[in-house]
């Protein structure tokens, strides 16, 4: 007979990650028939550095709308075609919103789509300093 340990953080952390993703996909679109593609966005000083996941999603297919502090991302995942033992991936539309803690400059995205995953990098809008006048 094997005794097992039962590690009870180790259990409750995996717990909490599926409530943060079911968290995530009813407050997105995707529990209403979108999906949503998982977002890293890292904070590089001058610039942001966007991960975006959209394996299966093609150049052409996505949008991306860059406002203030927001950007938009939309797209399109297109089924194959064929008969389908089994089918877990998502397809069809998605958009999602970003909002970055900075506003960013005007036309400054510039994107790459590498292995199914979609990098956008933009620039940071410059602070404008305030000098005080004595």
């Amino acid at each position: 007979m094997t005794i097992e340990r039962f590690d009870a953080i180790e259990r409750l952390q995996t717990i909490r990650q599926q409530l943060d993703e079911l968290s995530r996909r009813f407050a997105s679109q995707e529990a209403l028939g979108e999906w949503v593609p998982a977002v890293d966005i890292l904070d590089e000083g001058t610039q942001y550095r966007i991960l975006v996941d959209v394996p299966g999603v093609k150049n052409e297919d996505l949008e991306l709308l860059e406002e203030g502090q927001t950007i938009t991302l939309a797209g399109v995942r297109h089924p194959r075609v064929g008969s389908y033992a089994r089918q877990e991936r998502s397809t069809g539309t998605f958009r999602r919103t970003l909002t970055l803690p900075e506003a960013i400059l005007p036309n400054s995205a510039q994107a790459s789509l590498k292995g199914g995953v979609l990098e956008l990098v933009v620039q940071k809008a410059r602070k404008t300093s305030r000098k005080s006048k004595k």
